[in-house]
């Protein structure tokens, strides 16, 4: 963690020196004013993304007759620090390709350009982190995916001009999913499964497809009016 912490601050530092040089502006005061749209756009998006991942828990533990209990082995410093991980992990994701690709390519061609390419790329990365490379198979589903996810997110930060929606729609997701169901990279974490369920079969087909209703749901909210009377407001003008 404190390497991923390292490439957050590199980032942060590097991203607001950058767009600070060539258009002589402090992007960090456009993503997080006004402070109150910023702080119900940040908690709209933990919430809304929180509340699927719970309910997609629920629903593949139902289907696979999976039930849960708190981990015999969680302590409070285990739990901080898979938190830290989840917040730690998701800047650096965000920072890099919301903040500095997705912010470049919209420069450099348009929003539906940029929206599509810095998805590509949060699929491709995520071969990587996924460990699937080689795995033919697993990098067209992780890729189609975590792509479709990466394309939600680039969307929210072209309506809101801000990586701050992103970011909580993205936290939202991986803390629960990681930190309260264990399906991360630090193991078994709050609570832990009765069972492990072998992705295969139609197990296997209804995630995928279900992993793919949850970036729709979040993208029609965004698309329709319904993100603005969550928010209580009208409608940002998109990016361009």
């Amino acid at each position: 963690m404190p390497f991923t912490l390292l490439l957050v601050l590199v980032l942060l530092i590097l991203t607001w020196l950058s767009i600070y040089l060539l258009e002589k502006r402090n992007i960090y005061k456009s993503w997080i004013t006004p402070g109150s749209q910023r702080i119900n756009e940040f908690v709209l998006g933990l919430f809304l993304m929180g509340l699927l991942c719970i309910v997609s828990q629920i629903f593949l533990s139902l289907i696979s007759d999976t039930s849960w209990i708190i981990s015999e082995d969680i302590t409070m410093s285990k739990f901080l620090y898979a938190s830290a991980f989840d917040i730690n992990s998701v800047l650096f994701e965000e920072l890099l390709f919301r903040g500095v690709l997705l912010y470049g390519l919209i420069r450099l061609t348009n929003h539906h350009k940029a929206v599509i390419i810095s998805a590509v790329a949060f699929g491709i990365y995520h071969w990587f982190t996924y460990g699937v490379l080689g795995n033919i198979l697993g990098m067209v589903l992780v890729f189609i995916t975590t792509g479709f996810m990466g394309y939600v997110f680039a969307k929210a930060y072209v309506k809101t001009k801000s990586i701050i929606l992103p970011i909580g729609l993205h936290l939202g997701w991986n803390w629960i999913n990681n930190s309260i169901f264990s399906n991360g990279p630090n193991g078994t974490v709050l609570l832990a499964p009765n069972q492990t369920v072998e992705l295969e079969g139609y197990f296997a087909i209804i995630s995928f497809l279900w992993y793919l209703i949850i970036p729709a749901v979040v993208l029609i909210i965004l698309k329709t009016d319904i993100f603005d009377k969550l928010m209580f407001r009208s409608s940002i003008k998109p990016a361009t």
